[in-house]
């Protein structure tokens, strides 16, 4: 579905300045900001987005009340054909109608007419609902680089 499109009562639509506030209250919302990557949420990362993606920053709205929205970049670290979403959030009383796919879906409708060759998305895997929402997107899971870390407590 395209940006700009709704369907029952939620619309698609970039994210302007005035909706710097919700989103960044609904990721705390969805995310347990200690937890790794969600420790990285912050005004700033909302900020950061909107002023230099512009144009890949969508919000999911409903009755004038922010419930989703997705953020991500053109390129993702050297991969220039390559564009990243980054942060995917629906509130959980819309979750399981496929907004979180529509969010996606308008993100890569946007990478695509940029003639970018792939989109990546790095998810939690303990976050299944997550991952079912990037597989029924049509993202397959990928491990070319693996992350090694070491608990120091």
């Amino acid at each position: 579905m395209a940006a700009g499109e709704s369907t029952v009562n939620t619309t698609i639509r970039r994210m302007e300045l005035d909706d710097l506030p919700a989103v960044y209250r609904l990721g705390r919302r969805c995310w347990d900001v200690l937890d790794k990557p969600y420790n990285y949420w912050s005004i700033r990362e909302v900020a950061e987005h909107l002023e230099t993606e512009p144009e890949l920053s969508f919000v999911a709205v409903e009755e004038d009340v922010i419930v989703g929205f997705v953020l991500g970049a053109d390129s993702y670290e050297a991969l220039e054909d390559t564009g990243h979403v980054e942060w995917v959030a629906v509130a959980p009383e819309n979750r399981g109608d496929g907004l979180g796919g529509r969010l996606i879906e308008a993100f890569v409708d946007v990478l695509r007419a940029r003639g970018r060759r792939e989109v990546v998305a790095d998810v939690s895997s303990k976050n299944e609902s997550s991952r079912a929402v990037f597989e029924r997107a049509g993202f397959h899971e990928g491990i070319e680089i693996t992350f090694f870390t070491r608990r120091l407590d």
